[in-house]
C-alpha cells in the first residue's frame, strides 16, 4: 500500500508538472476583496486568495511572498489566516518570524511618511503543486478616508478560476458602482441595515504581456465604486486639503529665485526647474496618506514630497509671480464619471496660462506633457468640478541631418551606412520588435508626424549603390512614404511617417504592424555606396 501511495503521488506531481509547462506559472483558485463601509465610519478591505503554484519560479520568485501596504497610525491589520496545503495535504502554517514588517520603498527617502508600513508575508512549505492560502483586513479608523473609494482592476499575472469581489454599506448610504469589461450581474441583499453588492466572475485569463497596452486598462475587469455623491463632491474634498496649511515661504521663495527674469516664460521655467531638479519626488499615492497632504511651506522646506504636494507647490509659486494657473485631476475617460472618485485619478498635473499661451506643466519632470498627445483618451477635470477637452495632438518631428561620407571608410571596397535614428521619434518605440500576431487592443503612445531628411556629402568617385527610388503606402490612420535622390556629389533621403489613430483592434494592428515594419525595415535605412 505504502508503494502505490507513492507511486500515484509521483503520477500527479508528473500530471502537475506537466500542466505547468503547458500553461501558466501558477494559479489563483479563489479570489475575493470585500470592501465594508460602518455606519460609525470606520472602513474595512478584506482580502483572500488560493493560489496554486506549478513552476519553480512562482514558488521562488514570483510568488513567493505577499505584500501588504497599511498605515499604522490609522489602521490595522489583522491576519486571519496564512498557510500552505502541500501536494499531499499536510498543512504548514506559516511561522511569526514570517511576517517581516518594513518601510516601503517609496517611503525611504521621505521622513515625513516613514510611520507607513509594508507587511511582507513570506510564504513557507511551498513546492511544486501546493497551495498558498491568505486572508487578512485591513480596518480603518473613521476619517481616515474621505468617504469609501474603490477602483480595483480584477485581473492578475495568473488566471483566476473564481474572483468574488463586494461592496458594503449602511442601508441609506447612496453608492455610485459599476463593473467594467464583464457581464457579469450584481447581487444584491440587505441584512441589519447594511446594504451589500457582490459580484463573481470566473476563468479570468492571466494578464496580457503584449507590449503597447492600453494604459487605461481597456478591456480588463473593473470595479468602481464610491459613496461620493458625485466626482466634483470627491474632487472638492481633495481641493480643500491641498489648499490648507502656510504658503508664505513658498511665495517669498518664488520672487526671490525668478527677481532676475523678464518674462513669464522665464518665470515659470526657473520654478519648475526648482521644483523638479531640486526638490525629490516621493512616489507615495494619493490612498496611501488617507488624501492628505502637507502644508507648502513643508514640503519647499524638506525638498521632497508626494506628487499633489509638489503640483500644489508649483502651483502657489507660480501664482505668487503673477502666472495663472490650477491643479488639474486627470481620469481614464473609459470610466463612468459618476462613479469615480478620488481613486480613479491617474494623475495631478497644472495648467497655467504663459505669455498669453495655455500649458500644461508636470511637478515631476520637465518633460513636454502627454496630456495633449492623449487627448480624448482621458478627460481632464479642475478640482472645482469642471470638465474640459483636449484636441489630440500629434508629436511633430520636423529635421535635417547632414552626412560626409569619405571614401576611406570603405571595407572591401564599399561603404554600408545605417541612417540614424531621431533621439525622440519613433523609433525609440521599439517597434521592429512587434508580434505577428496581437490579441488586445494596441495603444500607440502618442500620435506622430515624423519627417527627416537625409543629406550626404561623399567625395568625388564615390557611386550609390542602393536604387533610386520613391514609393508611398497610404492607410486609413497614416502613411509612410521615402525618397532617395542623387545629384552630383550629394544624395538626399527623405523619410516620413504619421499615425493618425492611437488605438487598434487585434484585426487593424496587421495593417499598422505592416507600415511600422516597413518604417524600421533594414534595406529602408541602408545605403550602400
Amino acid at each position: 500500500m505504502h508503494t502505490i501511495y507513492k507511486i500515484t503521488l509521483f503520477l500527479s506531481f508528473l500530471m502537475i508538472t506537466a500542466l505547468a509547462f503547458a500553461g501558466s506559472e501558477a494559479e489563483y483558485k479563489k479570489i475575493s476583496k470585500a470592501w465594508s463601509l460602518h455606519a460609525d465610519g470606520s472602513q474595512e478591505y478584506r482580502f483572500g486568495m488560493e493560489l496554486t503554484l506549478f513552476t519553480h519560479t512562482a514558488m521562488n520568485s514570483t510568488y513567493g511572498e505577499s505584500f501588504i501596504l497599511y498605515n499604522p497610525k490609522y489602521q490595522k491589520l489583522k491576519i486571519h489566516a496564512s498557510y500552505t496545503k502541500q501536494v499531499d495535504g499536510t498543512l504548514v502554517e506559516t511561522p511569526e518570524n514570517a511576517f517581516v514588517e518594513v518601510l516601503p520603498r517609496w517611503a525611504a527617502n521621505a521622513p515625513a511618511y516613514n510611520h507607513l508600513k509594508e507587511m511582507v508575508v513570506v510564504h513557507t512549505g511551498l513546492e511544486l503543486g501546493a497551495t498558498i492560502y491568505l486572508d487578512y483586513s485591513i480596518i480603518t479608523q473613521p476619517g481616515y478616508y474621505p468617504a469609501l473609494d474603490i477602483q480595483e482592476r480584477l485581473q492578475e499575472t495568473s488566471p483566476v478560476k473564481e474572483y468574488t469581489v463586494s461592496v458594503s454599506v449602511p442601508e441609506n448610504t447612496p453608492l455610485n458602482r459599476n463593473l467594467y469589461a464583464s457581464s457579469v450581474k450584481a447581487t444584491e441583499s440587505r441584512s441589519n441595515g447594511t446594504k451589500k453588492v457582490q459580484w463573481t466572475l470566473r476563468n479570468i485569463p492571466a494578464s496580457s504581456r503584449e507590449s503597447f497596452l492600453p494604459q487605461n486598462g481597456e478591456g480588463i475587469p473593473c470595479l468602481l465604486a464610491t459613496t461620493y455623491n458625485s466626482q466634483e463632491e470627491a474632487l472638492s474634498v481633495l481641493q480643500k486639503r491641498l489648499i490648507q496649511g502656510l504658503k508664505l515661504e513658498a511665495k517669498g521663495n518664488a520672487e526671490y529665485i525668478t527677481e532676475n527674469a523678464t518674462t513669464e516664460t522665464e518665470k515659470a521655467a526657473i520654478i519648475q526647474n526648482h521644483i523638479v531638479n531640486n526638490m525629490s519626488t516621493t512616489a507615495i499615492p494619493l490612498e496611501q496618506t488617507g488624501y492628505a497632504t502637507r502644508c507648502c511651506d513643508d514640503v519647499l522646506r524638506s525638498a521632497y514630497g508626494t506628487l499633489a504636494e509638489k503640483t500644489q507647490l508649483l502651483a502657489v509659486m507660480l501664482q505668487a509671480v503673477g502666472i495663472p494657473c490650477e491643479i488639474i485631476a486627470i481620469y481614464p475617460a473609459n470610466l463612468k464619471q459618476e462613479a469615480c472618485g478620488l481613486k480613479a485619478i491617474k494623475g495631478l498635473a497644472l495648467k497655467a496660462t504663459i505669455e498669453g499661451k495655455e500649458h500644461y506643466l508636470s511637478a515631476a519632470s520637465l518633460a513636454p506633457s502627454t496630456i495633449p498627445q492623449r487627448g480624448s483618451l482621458d478627460r481632464l477635470y479642475t478640482l472645482s468640478g469642471e470638465a474640459f477637452e483636449v484636441t489630440t495632438q500629434p508629436i511633430v518631428i520636423k529635421e535635417k541631418k547632414a552626412i560626409t561620407l569619405k571614401a576611406d571608410q570603405a571595407k572591401n571596397g564599399y561603404i554600408v551606412y545605417t541612417l540614424p535614428p531621431h533621439a525622440t521619434g519613433i523609433d525609440t518605440w521599439s517597434i521592429n520588435r512587434l508580434n505577428s500576431k496581437r490579441n488586445n487592443l494596441f495603444e500607440l503612445p502618442s500620435l506622430i508626424d515624423e519627417e527627416i531628411i537625409y543629406t550626404l556629402h561623399i567625395e568625388e568617385g564615390m557611386k550609390l549603390q542602393t536604387p533610386v527610388e520613391s514609393f508611398t503606402i497610404n492607410k486609413p490612420f497614416g502613411s509612410y512614404s521615402q525618397t532617395i535622390q542623387q545629384e552630383g556629389n550629394t544624395i538626399e533621403v527623405k523619410r516620413k511617417i504619421e499615425l493618425k489613430q492611437l488605438q487598434y483592434t487585434p484585426t487593424a494592428y496587421k495593417e499598422l504592424r505592416t507600415l511600422l515594419i516597413e518604417w524600421s525595415q533594414t534595406n529602408n535605412i541602408l545605403l550602400q555606396l
